[in-house]
């Protein structure tokens, strides 16, 4: 795995993980794991890709997708992409369920950062 990229539904809320990534807290845990945080102009796509071209971008790429939502509204949709093309060797889709809680409550976006640290920490138990 290469890194993170979160989703257009929480771009602005993903900006708050490199500071707390970075804290003295969790710099060296985050060090450790050698990750990159991405873009969407990092691995060449539009923000306006759906959401499956993304998906599949991001398994080809090995970057960990980062949402606030997993609707199944289309058949490109997220979930729908997931459902259809989810494998064992699948990188998991990460969602967080109240985005606008991370900038709202310092608590709250802590408590994701401590949780994603975690499941990165056994990603391989999480495909």
């Amino acid at each position: 795995m290469r890194g993170i990229l979160a989703d257009n539904d929480i771009s602005g809320q993903f900006q708050v993980l490199p500071y707390r990534l970075e804290s003295d807290e969790w710099r060296g845990l985050w060090q450790d794991l050698n990750l990159s945080l991405f873009t969407f102009e990092a691995i060449g796509l539009p923000r306006t890709v759906s959401d499956a071209v993304l998906w599949h971008v991001c398994q080809q790429q090995g970057i960990l997708l980062l949402t606030g939502n997993r609707n199944k509204h289309a058949p490109d949709s997220l979930e729908a992409t997931i459902e259809r093309s989810n494998s064992p060797t699948s990188l998991p889709v990460f969602t967080i369920a109240d985005p606008e809680q991370v900038l709202q409550s310092s608590a709250y976006a802590a408590r994701i950062v401590t949780r994603l640290l975690e499941y990165l920490i056994d990603i391989d138990n999480y495909r």
